[in-house]
């Protein structure tokens, strides 16, 4: 799990924690709200890296394949 999180979701994790804060920064917004927009982008990206992560475990012990 480690060495998945390392090599696929802290890229991901990382760039999804800076876009929001160059785009406040493009448009002035302070930067408490660019931090508040990033966290909460990154809880997003990161629970639905989560439930992807559940989803597909849960697949492989059931057998089943979604095509």
């Amino acid at each position: 799990m480690k060495s998945t999180f390392l090599k696929k979701w802290l890229p991901i994790v990382g760039i999804s924690f800076l876009i929001p804060i160059i785009i406040s920064l493009i448009l002035g917004t302070p930067i408490i709200q660019a931090l508040v927009a990033s966290g909460l982008t990154v809880l997003l990206v990161v629970t639905g890296l989560m439930f992807r992560s559940y989803g597909r475990e849960r697949e492989r012990k059931s057998g089943f394949e979604n095509p």
